[in-house]
């Protein structure tokens, strides 16, 4: 299959998720509702024969929520694009290397402490992101220079606990009432809250990050060669995987602030990219915004139709992620040992 038809495949596939979740929900809209609420929103044209109740429920309720579904999934599925090419191991993800859980301690820190002061929460997720990411790294980086993949991924687990522990300190401290509910509540990542407030400043940070990171994609080929045969080539190594790294928390952290925790995304997206389109950052990172964006979507759709109430959607991706990855990881085993 050509590129131009694939993307034109995904893009056709993703549309009739949106379309298919605005329909999704406890009240019904018919198909041709919806498209009409959407054509009068457009175009600023009376809609008479369509209740009001109906405008309200789909372009101040599940609009903004389908459109922040979307952000968070394909950020979090180029994140872990580019954090597997930056370290050349297949277990990174932003989850993995603490990104998330330091994202989540940041976060936490401004729900208990600072919830009046604007924008507060962003900042300090993509903060904390920062310092568990760079901690990991750290951790990790032998005397010599080089960053031992295992080494990796046990600095990024360890991380993860020690930030997950500092979590559970703040819901200890948290007021019991008001604060601790939505502490836990966000801390299994949830879409429920969102309206078209939760986007700002949401919308401009991640498709931004999300562009740098596909129009670099290039240098993250170099990059995912080695540290030693990059240098070769002439490539600042470090400059570049502070730029990509920096972009991930940005777009991770801002994620995070809205809607909580939220794994396995990073994690299995890739792998499904690279198995459709090849190894080469060009193709992987846009197809892993697609598909990561769609992954989210679809497991949002459950988490809100599955029971009478509403299920975390970090439940479920874990549900849906851990088989995925579990099939991956014992195709690669079988084609190591083949």
């Amino acid at each position: 299959m050509r590129r131009a038809s694939k993307y034109a495949l995904f893009t056709g596939i993703l549309l009739g998720l949106i379309y298919f979740s605005l329909n999704l929900g406890n009240f019904h809209i018919a198909p041709q509702k919806i498209l009409a609420i959407l054509v009068s929103k457009i175009f600023q044209t009376p809609l008479p024969e369509i209740a009001k109740y109906e405008d309200v429920v789909l372009l101040s309720l599940r609009l903004p929520r389908i459109i922040m579904v979307l952000l968070v999934g394909a950020s979090l599925g180029v994140a872990g694009a580019v954090s597997q090419g930056i370290f050349r191991n297949p277990l990174v993800s932003p989850f993995i290397l603490g990104v998330s859980s330091g994202a989540s301690f940041g976060a936490g820190i401004a729900i208990v402490y600072f919830s009046q002061i604007p924008y507060a929460i962003d900042v300090l997720a993509a903060l904390g992101g920062f310092v568990a990411v760079m901690a990991a790294f750290l951790i990790a980086r032998h005397p010599g220079g080089f960053t031992p993949r295992l080494s990796l991924v046990l600095s990024g687990v360890i991380i993860s606990s020690f930030f997950t522990s500092m979590v559970g300190i703040l819901k200890y401290a948290a007021d019991t009432d008001t604060q601790l509910p939505a502490l836990t509540f966000w801390m299994m990542g949830s879409f429920g809250s969102i309206d078209w407030n939760s986007l700002n400043p949401v919308i401009y940070v991640i498709p931004v990050s999300l562009l740098l990171m596909v129009v670099f994609s290039w240098q993250l080929n170099i990059l995912s060669m080695g540290d030693r045969e990059a240098s070769f080539l002439g490539m600042e190594t470090e400059k570049w995987k502070a730029f990509f790294l920096f972009l991930v928390v940005v777009s991770v952290g801002s994620g995070v602030a809205r809607c909580g925790v939220i794994g396995w995304v990073g994690l299995v997206i890739p792998h499904i990219a690279r198995s459709i389109s090849g190894p080469n950052h060009n193709d992987v990172l846009p197809l892993s915004a697609f598909l990561g964006a769609a992954f989210l979507l679809v497991a949002d759709n459950i988490a809100r139709a599955a029971t009478s109430g509403e299920i975390p959607v970090g439940i479920i991706t874990a549900i849906i992620g851990t088989p995925f990855f579990i099939y991956f990881l014992r195709k690669r085993e079988a084609a190591i040992w083949s």
